[in-house]
């Protein structure tokens, strides 16, 4: 298997995965499963690495954005038929049988659930796109979708962790002008800065009313043998590598029957 996936979101008719790095076919810098279009890889390779994730979870296609570290989210069913590239830092759908995707190497990668009004949602959330309110926004669309806060599962995926993501005075400053809570998220070791992003995330969250959330706590980083990781990458002068895909789908059983047979 090239995912890894959480219980917390173990639903009926719903479907996700977190990849790891290995199991593709793209090589070296993006060895091996890269699942994105936008870091310079054969776009053939990505196609391919892309349909063995759809295919472990019985998909056939997915939505995905252009992320441009930003809060913008948007409505799959807004661009089903447009060949449009759309940029963006979160998805909501109702569809099924439309998974939507983001992908990460070091950000967080965010998938949502609403089992109870079949509402699924993505979004791709750095450090900028944390404190400019990608979350925010993504929990907002929930809302407006129908959702009661306490019907959302939440988890948050493999990401840079608060002992990896070290940062510079000028980031924190900006940090806590953005949301002066985010200062309790920031650590000072061996004359260093450190700021933890999914701690900040879940606190986010829970400042919006969110109540069922999960931490996968798997530093990116941390593990570049198992992860894409854009900061270990860059410690070693290589300012390319591979993103992983994150994905969450409402899945029709019956619509899906005859697709998974031939598989």
């Amino acid at each position: 298997m090239s995912i890894v996936q959480s219980n917390f979101l173990n639903f009926k008719n719903i479907r996700h995965a977190f990849s790891i790095r290995s199991g593709g076919v793209s090589p070296y810098p993006w060895n091996s499963l890269n699942c994105s279009f936008f870091v310079g890889d054969k776009e053939n390779n990505v196609i391919r690495n892309k349909k063995k994730i759809l295919n472990e979870l019985g998909f056939k296609n997915d939505f995905f954005i252009k992320q441009i570290h930003g809060n913008r989210i948007v409505n799959a069913e807004d661009f089903i038929d447009s060949l449009e590239i759309v940029e963006a830092d979160g998805i909501i759908c109702k569809t099924y049988d439309l998974p939507i995707s983001i992908t990460t190497a070091d950000c967080a990668p965010i998938l949502m659930a609403d089992p109870i009004n079949n509402i699924i949602g993505a979004a791709h959330a750095g450090w900028r796109g944390s404190l400019s309110g990608v979350i925010d926004n993504l929990i907002d669309k929930f809302r407006l979708n129908g959702s009661n806060l306490e019907n959302i599962y939440t988890v948050i995926g493999p990401c840079i962790s608060k002992e990896s993501f070290e940062v510079k005075n000028d980031m924190i400053e900006y940090a806590i002008k953005k949301d002066e809570a985010s200062h309790y998220f920031f650590s000072y070791t061996n004359n260093c800065y450190f700021f933890n992003l999914p701690g900040y995330l879940k606190n986010r969250m829970e400042r919006n009313g969110l109540q069922n959330i999960y931490c996968l706590s798997e530093d990116t980083c941390k593990n570049p043998d198992k992860f894409f990781s854009y900061r270990y990458e860059t410690k070693k002068n290589n300012f390319i590598t591979g993103r992983m895909i994150n994905i969450i789908g409402l899945f029709s059983e019956k619509k899906n029957k005859n697709f998974l047979a031939s598989s």
